[in-house]
């Protein structure tokens, strides 16, 4: 089954996100659910596989578009014109001050300041593909941070 699908479930998870490792991470997460959904993965359908990888891609950038969004709150500082409350922005300040230093600064530069890859990598004198995965795991860990919190406070059993 994964050798006859593999690459049509990567090509149609990378035509929509346009991120390799994304598409490859949901590849696998697709497979693996299928394995785990029955005793014969022959009977699994392609149908089935391309679904199981659309619903993990929505969730996927659900679940980013929300982080990145509790990221703008800091970015909204003591704007008192949006609807946020004051504990989320704390909480999410007090887990980007948690982040190492690389991490907070990359964050701080795109999100609040406003600058792209390209920027953020000619000022810190690195390259755009260096600053790209510096972004990216400085997104995770925050995102894990955040997640751990909202556990923790019983305010993450119910997702988007």
């Amino acid at each position: 089954m994964y050798d006859v699908h593999v690459e049509e479930v990567y090509h149609f998870i990378h035509r929509r996100c346009r991120d390799h490792s994304l598409a490859e991470d949901i590849t696998q997460e697709t497979f693996a659910e299928a394995i785990r959904s029955t005793d014969d993965p022959s009977s699994v359908s392609v149908g089935w596989l391309l679904t199981v990888a659309r619903n993990r891609l929505i969730d996927v950038l659900r679940r980013k578009a929300r982080h990145e969004g509790k990221l703008r709150l800091v970015a909204a500082g003591s704007d008192h014109t949006t609807d946020v409350e004051p504990a989320e922005r704390l909480r999410v300040v007090k887990a980007l001050n948690t982040l190492s230093l690389d991490h907070r600064l990359v964050l701080t530069l795109h999100y609040i300041d406003g600058l792209t890859v390209p920027a953020i990598a000619e000022h810190l004198d690195r390259s755009v593909k260096s600053v790209e995965g510096l972004v990216t795991r400085a997104r995770r860990e925050l995102r894990t941070k955040l997640d751990d919190g909202d556990h923790a406070s019983g305010t993450g059993a119910v997702h988007d």
